[in-house]
């Protein structure tokens, strides 16, 4: 047993990179909770932690729907306190800088390169405050990292019913954690038929990759359905649909006036206060919507029955909406946590002002950098690491931005170090560098 033990988890940490990283890893974390000593919550957090009683007492019945239990697992791991559920997400954040520079081993940076931009990576200050703070962001970073890890490790040429069962598994622990990531293993089969193509190779083994993350769909949609009445991955999905309606609310149909009346009003309310106004149809649910429909599953259907006639009868406003607010919010760079609690806050400041700079710089170059990487690959017709990783982000781009309206940045969030690589990857093999660049990016 301890022979195994050895081989498994001794070369993980044996090399002085990894060691490195995960001592500074927790040295980085040390140091920054020191100067935000604090858990944040945020109104997200809550509706995770309601449904961690119904899993610690292994019983869903009566549970209404809001979130998947991805995350909520994590959260009963740590007996339901969220100081533990905070501990977990530091180790993980640790193990995610590892996964993160063995990445970037697979990608061809050299050992000392690989360390330094996967130090880069984890010192970034917002992915300390998504740690500190009750959100699933950290742990789908965490495993998005483990599925382009697999990508990069010759993933097309391999063919073992072991690793793709793996894989499946993992890839439905994703949408376990965020239903939103159901479309990426749908993305990875893709390639897999477009890599070396054939008809033949329509139907392949590779398909096993869709196996769990269907189960995990389709199968917690059922769980909601018998509980609720509505086979919905989430019980938020028919109000996030209504939120990108918010700047045409009033053109709705008639029959749905109980809901335009309270949008209008808290749309220009929080207009004229300078608030979120993706959170109007928030307010006007607490405020007046819950008291016509107070069970929330019923109130969210009829909000999305109300958001499918109206984005269907005003096509050209939905899409501006989209287009104009909703996916260009994803391209934006914002950072979660409760800046009057933080020590030291002129140098905190400053440390996220400058890295702000340089995520913008990373976000508009990949973004302008998509339609090389879309041209390369029709025009050579190679599956490189580059046009998956290009083609998963700015599908979710497009999805979230469909989706809903709000928060929409902190979609990016996951994507984001998926960016930094890509653009990275574009300078080390496309642009001839001065010497010390160049060699940096080796």
């Amino acid at each position: 047993m301890f022979k195994w033990i050895d081989k498994i988890y001794i070369p993980f940490v044996k090399t002085a990179e990894v060691k490195f990283l995960i001592l500074f890893g927790f040295f980085f974390r040390a140091l920054f909770f020191a100067l935000y000593f604090t858990i944040t919550k945020w109104p997200d957090s809550w509706s995770f932690m309601e449904l961690v009683p119904y899993l610690m007492k292994f019983n869903l019945s009566g549970y209404t729907g809001e979130r998947s239990p991805g995350y909520p697992l994590l959260i009963a791991l740590g007996g339901g306190t969220m100081r533990l559920t905070i501990v977990y997400q530091f180790v993980i954040g640790v193990v995610t800088s590892v996964i993160q520079y063995k990445l970037l081993l697979k990608l061809g940076f050299q050992n000392k390169n690989a360390l330094w931009i996967a130090v880069y990576l984890e010192t970034l200050l917002y992915v300390f405050f998504y740690e500190t703070a009750i959100l699933i962001e950290s742990l789908t970073v965490f495993l998005l990292s483990a599925v382009f890890y697999i990508l990069a490790d010759n993933y097309f040429n391999k063919r073992d019913l072991k690793s793709e069962l793996l894989f499946s598994l993992l890839l439905g622990y994703l949408v376990l954690t965020k239903p939103f990531f159901a479309y990426i293993p749908f993305v990875i089969y893709g390639f897999t038929v477009l890599y070396r193509f054939h008809w033949k190779k329509i139907i392949n083994q590779k398909i096993i990759i869709l196996i769990f993350p269907l189960l995990v769909y389709f199968g917690w949609s059922y769980v909601n359905k018998v509980n609720t009445g509505y086979f919905v991955s989430t019980t938020y999905f028919g109000l996030n649909i209504s939120q990108n309606c918010v700047y045409f609310a009033e053109k709705g149909p008639e029959k749905y006036q109980w809901i335009i009346d309270p949008y209008v009003k808290y749309r220009e309310e929080t207009i004229r206060e300078k608030k979120d106004v993706a959170m109007a149809i928030w307010h006007a649910h607490y405020h007046d919507l819950q008291y016509k429909y107070p069970y929330f599953p019923e109130c969210s259907y009829y909000l999305g029955e109300y958001a499918k006639e109206t984005i269907k009868n005003n096509q050209y406003d939905y899409w501006k909406q989209v287009v104009t607010r909703s996916w260009l919010d994803f391209w934006r760079v914002k950072i979660y946590w409760d800046f009057e609690k933080v020590k030291l806050k002129p140098l905190v400041r400053t440390i996220w002002r400058l890295q702000k700079i340089t995520l913008y710089f990373f976000k508009w170059s990949f973004l302008a950098l998509v339609p090389f990487f879309v041209f390369r690959f029709f025009k050579k017709r190679k599956i490189a690491f580059e046009i998956v990783a290009v083609t998963i982000i700015f599908a979710g781009s497009l999805l979230q931005g469909i989706v809903t309206y709000g928060t929409n940045v902190k979609y990016a969030y996951p994507y984001e170090f998926l960016m930094i690589i890509v653009v990275l990857l574009f300078f080390k093999k496309e642009v001839k560098l001065p010497r010390r660049i160049s060699t940096f990016l080796q």
